[in-house]
């Protein structure tokens, strides 16, 4: 249980940062997005950080949660 509880605050913690992230890129000098947003349909982030950045977080925010939703189904049924 406690390792479930530090597992899903490590996650929260790891999308909260990504949020701030991505927040913050319209401060980022422009000649440095086109560069790292250079091929839109490529999935290496060197070259389309963009949209990497949203699909992670997607996913990383649907797997927090299950985890929290599972860490307090555990907590309050058994």
């Amino acid at each position: 249980m406690p390792n479930l509880f530090f597992i899903n605050i490590l996650i929260t913690f790891t999308v909260i940062f990504l949020l701030i992230y991505v927040s913050t890129l319209h401060l980022f000098p422009k000649e440095w997005r086109e560069r790292v947003n250079s091929n839109k349909k490529s999935f290496n982030p060197k070259f389309n950080n963009d949209s990497i950045t949203g699909i992670v977080i997607i996913i990383l925010s649907a797997v927090m949660v299950i985890l929290w939703s599972t860490y307090f189904y555990i907590a309050l049924y058994y």
